[in-house]
């Protein structure tokens, strides 16, 4: 197993430059200029060039499930785009269900969140790289069985975040 490869792409994604506050525009978007700040802004997440970040039917759908406000004459914003940026962060492990428990009735102090989450992720990601790479390191087995055991323990830690997560909102966010 190539650790320094598997490190490479690890910090490839930590490395991927998030949206801060300032860089999101203070003037409302169309949902067309939402779509594109969102893509051109994330797209250093992308397992591949095909995997769309958003897409208008999904903007639509969060909207329609009442997860994000519906748009001033069509225009989305600075909060809305917030909400789909972390939208976008949680998607991939919770459900919409969840995920609209969490933001619900969030949108005044938004922007707030938002920069405590950044920074917090900044400091996970750094934490996360470190563990990584002593993991790799602790791993004496051959090489087919060495990738196995890793990307079952990465997985394994998936699940457990996952867990924890779900019941943390049964806890405190489900009525």
């Amino acid at each position: 197993m190539n650790n320094e490869e598997i490190l490479k792409i690890l910090k490839q994604y930590i490395s991927v430059e998030d949206i801060s506050i300032d860089k999101i525009p203070n003037i409302d978007l169309y949902m067309d200029q939402v779509t594109t700040f969102i893509e051109d802004n994330l797209k250093g997440y992308k397992r591949n060039e095909e995997q769309k970040i958003i897409t208008k039917t999904m903007i639509n759908n969060y909207t329609k499930d009442k997860i994000l406000t519906s748009p001033n004459k069509k225009k989305y914003n600075k909060n809305h785009l917030i909400l789909l940026i972390l939208i976008y962060h949680l998607k991939s492990n919770l459900s919409i269900n969840d995920i609209g428990l969490i933001l619900k009735d969030k949108e005044d102090n938004i922007q707030d969140i938002y920069s405590k989450f950044l920074e917090y992720k900044k400091i996970s990601d750094n934490e996360f790289y470190n563990k990584i790479e002593s993991d790799l390191n602790s791993i004496k087995e051959k090489e087919d069985t060495a990738i196995m055991l890793f990307l079952l323990n990465l997985i394994n830690e998936v699940n457990q975040r996952k867990y924890l997560a779900e019941k943390i909102i049964d806890l405190y966010f489900k009525n």
